[in-house]
């Protein structure tokens, strides 16, 4: 009969090589079958855990998915130049993003991120804060460092991230960092007659 005195196994800590697996397979996994196509079984066969070791630490496949490319997120999330001269800060800053996000891994990350986001409210929370929110802040901050006032900052950088964010989910192949840059070019210009 146990007793107060009885000694407690201390609770199971994270084995790092087993979340390093896990985050791996992962990633490899949406790389090669995407979002749809990647199930926990698969990544537990990959990692070399069982199903129920990642169930223990991630409560659905859409948060370890978002987990994943949160962890890849700040190669996406360039800083931005603050300088004196806000059109080429703006087309410098517009000119990475479409660079990564046109790349392979760049695009089916982006399309794992949508569809992840529609899937479950508490991913799609996570993604907004980890990735689209400091994407849109970069560019509102700047434009607010530059004496805009803040209900145009905001919708201007709406403007200038969903102008490269949308065609890249619609034809990411198609999509030119030109166009990234004359889409920005625009807007700035358009708000330099405000």
């Amino acid at each position: 009969m146990p007793t107060d005195l009885t000694p407690v196994s201390p609770p199971r800590r994270r084995s790092e090589k087993s979340r390093m697996a896990i985050v791996t397979a992962t990633r490899e996994l949406l790389l090669e079958r995407g979002f749809d196509g990647l199930t926990i079984e698969a990544v537990a066969a990959r990692a070399g855990v069982g199903k129920q070791t990642i169930y223990r630490w991630w409560p659905s496949r859409p948060a370890l998915v978002a987990d994943v490319i949160l962890d890849d997120a700040d190669k996406i999330l360039a800083s931005m130049d603050h300088t004196d001269d806000l059109s080429a800060d703006l087309v410098g800053w517009v000119r990475k993003l479409a660079a990564t996000l046109t790349s392979a891994r760049g695009s089916a990350m982006l399309r794992i991120l949508t569809v992840a986001g529609m899937e479950h409210q508490d991913t799609q929370a996570k993604l907004r804060a980890g990735f689209s929110k400091p994407l849109h802040d970069s560019v509102r901050t700047r434009l607010l460092a530059e004496g805009i006032d803040g209900a145009t900052a905001e919708s201007a950088a709406d403007a200038i991230v969903g102008g490269v964010v949308y065609p890249i989910l619609s034809d990411a192949q198609r999509y030119s960092r030109r166009r990234a840059e004359l889409t920005t070019q625009l807007i700035v210009e358009a708000l330099s007659r405000r």
